[in-house]
């Protein structure tokens, strides 16, 4: 006999199609035929979701400083980087690997946190300075970015 998980919520109708809002629920009926259609409903309402459990994501505003001080900002999801997180929203930045193994993205953090335990290339004390690789970036909080930063690794 096989199990069936199900979620309900509620979502006012006007969220679904613009009309006035009315009171349903929508049961979800995860199965693995409709496992992708649960991450996406997750991912639409800012949830992360795995076959175990869901969670709320946090999302930061990070912004990033140019090297002739022009800022760029934009929204950033904790579980994607940085680079990426640019990249959706239109600001370039220069890169290489994506891998975090080089310092063409390099930075430097001038407010706020990052994860950046994905890299290899910065050493303790570069780390220490505030310099990250916007490949392998995580934000942890609002933060603020130098970006262009390979040159002053040295």
């Amino acid at each position: 006999m096989s199990t069936v998980n199900m979620s309900t919520m509620r979502l006012p109708r006007a969220s679904l199609c613009g009309m006035a809002p009315a009171r349903r629920s929508c049961a979800l009926i995860k199965s693995p035929s409709s496992l992708s259609s649960v991450k996406n409903v997750s991912k639409v309402f800012g949830l992360k979701s795995s076959s175990f459990r869901v969670s709320a994501m946090a999302v930061y505003k990070v912004t990033l400083i140019g090297p002739d001080g022009a800022e760029s900002e934009f929204e950033a999801p904790d579980d994607s980087y940085i680079l990426d997180s640019a990249e959706n929203a239109g600001v370039e930045l220069p890169y290489s690997c994506r891998a975090g193994a080089c310092s063409t993205c390099a930075g430097q953090v001038v407010a706020g946190s990052v994860d950046q335990s994905d890299q290899s290339f910065l050493d303790e004390h570069q780390m220490e300075k505030g310099y990250l690789l916007t490949c392998v970036s995580y934000p942890k909080s609002d933060c603020v970015i130098n970006t262009h930063k390979e040159e002053d690794l040295c």
